[in-house]
């Protein structure tokens, strides 16, 4: 059967039970469990509550009425307080309590609906020996029975709206709060001995009564030998102890209240916010209102103790790196890092704030320069310590394998030199002559700290390497300086007998041809027709007729300069280019080499053995083919009274096209 009521749900649940019974035997948790049920239980039934269920440590309790439901909380924190002075460390027994009403389903013996999911989210937050609420409980009890705080707002996951969350204030020097505990002593000392065997009373009251005098006497004694300073400082301290760190400020605002506070009694000031700051963020959603709140609790906090100075405390390094993360989250990376900038100022530069900064980059992984930036300004306060820091020497191994000098970084670089270098060492010599493009940025800053450290580097085989095997961007100046080297020493008979050594270790290909298109008097150039010819001399035959106009051009520039090419390879590349006139005609790097191929065409007869396999027929033909597309071209050109770069006065005409067309297509006939 369903019905649905208005309910007060409550959840508890006990501090560390996992982590419990996770050291314990079944025996000792079962232990556990029978006393908390045995401490707990019968209040809930004092004050007309139902247990739902219990899911491990947890109880599900719903109370008709939302005052018997928050002095029910009371009484039963104050229950497992009492019981807590009496056994060890080990075997007390702290939980949290929180609360919702609201209209709920019942079914099956079960609850059900929003509210119940508000308790539980709620329940989430709550610390230790505390007992929260939300605003629909708060508004619904007596509220003048229980002394309550607002603790703020809260957006709790899957709940559409923010939640307005409220405490019990658990303040033992609080005059509405002993009262509230007296009265229900009182009210469940009645229920019990309306419920007991009348002759029972007296034999069981004289101990109670004793018992009492004596607490009541202690108490007194306690309160009378100390002055409210001391009193809300002892008070700090222990709340600070039991982690309710909210409640430690709030003694620790009563007592400076009273004097102002010493410099230890600060240190405490600063504990408190700081862990009650840490405490939320690891319960809350970090989204902008709740860090928004949490800010103002802080600045709160500030104007309260004027005992605290300028410097910032670890919870604004906190909020402030939370905020910077979400603004990253959202794409608005500007405004974190001038937030991250601004906050590494007004932290002095303070070493570990610059490496928290420099760990938020890192973590997030978006700007590389401001991770080597803030790593490097912390390393330098304190060299001796972070020159050996697992995450610093992380940062810096990236650091040598993707930045080479010419980017700049100096100062990095001498850092990692002067004292890191015995970590890095053995990696740098042995990257120092690495062959491999992954190895480009390495090699060079190898070869920079190397030199800079006095070791000896073989600058004739350094450069081979590296412009044979990863010469990076054709504009760096790492490799203009290899690139002069090479053109310096091209008479160098030590410098020629090393490369001869060592260039047949190394790939046959040029990198750079590869990539790039080349003119005959580029250095490039010259240095592969020079010291690197003979090396290179069948790799640049093959590439005569390559697919791409670059490498064929580049070959060409080579080999033509070398008077090394054979009649049947000029054609070859001549053809080539030929069949590649569409892609050519429109470029200025490149058609000026596909006229000089027509030209070359129309001027040289086909060699005797350019038609004996079949690559050379589907060469020609598509050839004969091109050609024909370029007569009617320039004819169009010619009817429509408009250039053409085909036909050059004196030079090249349109029958000198069309006897080309004509030759290739006799030779190489196409359908």
């Amino acid at each position: 059967m369903e019905e649905t009521r208005v309910l007060t749900i409550v959840f508890t649940d006990i501090k560390g039970f996992t982590e419990r019974t996770s050291n314990s035997d079944r025996e000792a948790v079962s232990r556990l469990l029978k006393k908390h049920e045995e401490l707990l239980l019968p209040l809930a039934k004092s004050y007309d509550g139902v247990l739902i269920k219990t899911i491990g440590d947890a109880f599900l309790l719903s109370f008709a009425s939302p005052t018997n439901a928050v002095l029910c909380a009371v009484m039963m924190q104050e229950k497992l307080k009492e019981f807590n002075a009496t056994v060890i460390e080990s075997e007390k027994i702290e939980i949290r309590i929180a609360m919702n009403t609201g209209e709920v389903i019942m079914r099956d013996g079960d609850v059900y609906g929003e509210p119940v999911n508000i308790a539980a989210r709620i329940e989430s937050l709550t610390d230790a020996n505390e007992i929260w609420f939300s605003e629909s409980t708060y508004l619904a009890m007596n509220r003048q029975e229980v002394p309550t705080s607002l603790i703020g707002e809260y957006r709790l996951k899957g709940i559409p709206e923010a939640v307005r969350v409220y405490r019990v204030v658990r303040d033992s020097s609080s005059e509405s709060y002993a009262r509230t505990v007296q009265s229900q002593l009182e009210k469940i000392k009645n229920m019990v001995t309306e419920s007991v065997i009348p002759t029972a009373a007296p034999r069981s009251a004289r101990p109670l009564y004793f018992l009492g005098l004596v607490v009541l006497l202690a108490l007194a004694y306690f309160v009378f030998r100390e002055n409210d300073y001391d009193k809300q400082l002892r008070l700090a301290r222990e709340a600070f102890s039991a982690k309710d760190y909210r409640g430690s400020v709030e003694c620790l605002k009563r007592a400076t209240q009273h004097q102002p506070a010493d410099a230890a009694t600060t240190g405490l000031i600063k504990q408190a916010i700081n862990s009650h700051i840490a405490q939320r963020l690891s319960v809350v959603e970090k989204n902008a209102e709740n860090l928004r709140e949490l800010d103002e609790y802080v600045k709160e906090a500030r104007s309260a103790f004027s005992s605290l100075d300028e410097k910032l405390l670890e919870c604004e390094i906190a909020l402030a790196l939370q905020r910077a993360e979400l603004l990253a989250a959202e794409r608005q990376r500007d405004e974190a890092d001038n937030l991250l900038d601004n906050l590494s100022k007004q932290a002095g530069n303070r070493d570990y704030v610059l490496f928290k900064i420099a760990k938020f980059y890192s973590r997030l992984g978006y700007n590389w320069t401001r991770t080597i930036k803030y790593m490097h300004l912390a390393a330098i306060t304190d060299p001796a310590s972070f020159a050996v820091n697992p995450d610093v020497l992380s940062e810096f191994d990236w650091f040598l394998h993707k930045v080479a000098p010419a980017d700049g970084y100096d100062d990095v670089r001498d850092f990692i030199g002067t004292h890191c270098f015995s970590y890095f060492e053995q990696m740098l010599q042995q990257a120092l002559y690495k062959p491999g493009e992954d190895y480009h940025q390495l090699r060079l800053n190898a070869r920079y700290l190397l030199e800079k450290r006095g070791f000896p580097v073989d600058v004739t085989r350094f450069h081979l390497v590296d412009l044979l095997t990863s010469p990076g961007d054709r504009n760096s100046k790492e490799l203009g300086e290899t690139l002069d080297y090479f053109i310096e020493n091209a008479s160098n008979q030590a410098v020629l007998k090393e490369i001869a050594e060592q260039i047949p270790l190394l790939p046959k290909e040029f990198t750079l041809f590869e990539s790039y298109h080349y003119n005959r008097d580029d250095r490039e150039t010259l240095v592969v027709a020079g010291p690197f010819f003979d090396h290179f001399k069948d790799y640049l035959k093959s590439r005569m007729a390559a697919e791409r106009a670059n490498q064929r051009l580049n070959a060409f520039n080579v080999l033509s300069t070398r008077k090394e090419a054979t009649e049947a390879e000029l054609w070859q590349y001549h053809i080539s280019n030929l069949n590649d006139f569409r892609s050519m005609q429109w470029s200025s790097s490149y058609a000026p080499a596909l006229l000089e191929s027509v030209d070359y065409l129309i001027k040289n007869p086909l060699p005797p053995d350019m038609n004996n396999s079949a690559e050379q027929a589907t060469t020609g033909r598509k050839a004969a083919r091109a050609t024909r597309e370029i007569v009617i071209q320039a004819k169009q050109a010619v009817k429509d009274n408009q250039e053409t770069p085909f036909i050059e006065p004196g030079k090249r005409r349109l029958v000198d096209l069309e006897q080309l067309a004509n030759q290739l297509q006799k030779t190489f006939p196409t359908e």
